[in-house]
């Protein structure tokens, strides 16, 4: 398929504004705005050299970038070839990717759906008995939710059994960007589970302010984007999980 943009007056402008409609695969936004394209040439014979930073070594879609990427650069009319060299952010490009993400507006970690004018519905999927659905409801949900066209985001909590990644088929590990969690995605749902931080799916043994900071570190450092529903599946609760909850995680849109 060619490419297709507003009118460009050369070959250097039209390979920008090609990079710009690829979007990185777990931030999902262009990544011409996350800073990550140091340069893009074009020789005399049409030949383009992309210099790309990935947000950390060893990324695990550095093919998936550049499959876009090469596809979106190759449809410029004029492009002969595409040659793309990777590097890796500093630490220094990685803190001002952090802050961009965060809308530079503090240097700590708040939670985005207590703030006011968050437009994010937050669902609490609870029950004071295990083993009666939760999980199957809130994946159910998520993925009905996201195919409608809504941007869903899951909070996995049950430190019992943490079962929605593999429900979902989110297989794939969370990515740092510094001190924030990029989650990964399946069937179009963001998930972050307490599952993907224990060896072999183990249940954890936390109990009241380890598992509470534990959820504020889902809610506030994981990298949500712009949600439309933030569905969590919460453990079986008693009365004194329930009571604590609110002050725990604040989350006034539900």
């Amino acid at each position: 398929m060619a490419y297709m943009s507003a009118p460009v007056s050369t070959i250097e402008e039209a390979v920008q504004a090609a990079l710009a409609t690829v979007d990185d695969p777990e931030i999902r936004r262009p990544i011409t705005d996350l800073g990550m394209v140091r340069s893009a040439t074009v020789d005399g014979s049409g030949a383009v050299k992309v210099e790309l930073l990935l947000t950390v070594a060893g990324c695990p879609l550095r093919d998936k970038l550049r499959t876009d990427i090469t596809a979106a650069v190759s449809a410029v009319p004029g492009v002969t070839a595409v040659e793309i060299d990777f590097g890796v952010m500093s630490p220094e490009q990685r803190q001002e990717l952090q802050t961009r993400l965060r809308g530079g507006a503090t240097p700590e970690p708040v939670i985005p759906f207590a703030q006011p004018g968050s437009h994010t519905r937050v669902y609490a999927v609870a029950s004071g008995k295990g083993g009666v659905g939760k999980s199957s409801v809130t994946v159910n949900l998520a993925a009905a939710l996201a195919a409608r066209g809504l941007s869903v985001g899951v909070v996995d909590a049950d430190i019992y059994g943490h079962s929605v990644p593999r429900m979902l088929g989110a297989d794939g590990r969370p990515t740092r960007v510094e001190d924030m969690i990029m989650p990964p995605q399946a069937h179009g749902v963001k998930v972050i589970s307490i599952g993907m931080f224990t060896a072999g799916n183990a249940a954890v043994v936390w109990r009241g302010p380890m598992l509470h900071r534990a959820l504020q570190q889902f809610l506030a450092d994981v990298y949500w984007g712009d949600l439309d529903v933030l569905l969590l599946d919460l453990p079986r609760a008693p009365a004194t999980w329930r009571s604590r909850w609110p002050s725990c995680c604040p989350t006034p849109r539900s």
